[in-house]
């Protein structure tokens, strides 16, 4: 019986480490992928400015995250994620706690090419594709900052949505710097007037 005990431990071991994904190959993003993640650091502060009222606004970039989703009872479906968490002037809690809120996130499995990135911005949300066509050219009216090749993305909201008419219904996102404009339901503009 003892000499069956060792090849036996040996089997489990070899079972339990194919098994639990330790060969499974990881998925990595690609450059292009990464672009909208590297866009911003943490504790990165982007400062809007309202064109009509002189307003400003801020957002400050808290968290940044690559991760690996992975599910135990198929080990071959591993998913490679990113997300960006932010806080932002206008979230006012009941507790009065300062809570992030996602800004975006989106994963790759490896057998699904196309991948999808959903933003939230101040209570909309947007979805770039990676066949999502961009603008030529944006000019700012604030800083005369020139932008080409911007996404310019709708948020078409549900007609018993919860948000009110200040949130974004068009945002402008450029792959250097992020978010640099979004027009409000009311027709507000806010355009970032801070670019260190």
């Amino acid at each position: 019986m003892r000499n069956y005990i060792i090849p036996f431990i040996i089997l489990v071991l070899i079972f339990s480490f194919t098994s639990c994904g330790m060969f499974v190959k990881k998925i990595n993003f690609t450059k292009e992928e990464l672009e909208f993640f590297n866009v911003y650091d943490v504790y990165d502060v982007l400062i809007y400015q309202s064109l009509t009222t002189k307003k400003k606004d801020s957002s400050i970039i808290v968290s940044k995250r690559i991760y690996h989703e992975y599910d135990w009872l198929r080990h071959d479906n591993k998913v490679h994620c990113v997300n960006i968490n932010y806080k932002n002037s206008k979230y006012k809690y009941p507790d009065y706690q300062e809570k992030s809120e996602p800004m975006f996130g989106y994963c790759i499995g490896k057998n699904d090419p196309k991948y999808c990135i959903n933003f939230t911005y101040l209570k909309s949300s947007f979805k770039i594709f990676n066949d999502t066509e961009t603008k030529p050219v944006e000019t700012l009216t604030l800083s005369q900052k020139s932008f080409n090749n911007v996404y310019e993305l709708t948020y078409k909201r549900m007609k018993f949505h919860e948000g009110t008419d200040d949130d974004p219904e068009i945002l402008y996102w450029d792959k250097k710097y992020g978010i640099i404009k979004y027009i409000t339901f009311n027709g507000e503009i806010w355009e970032r007037v801070n670019w260190d």
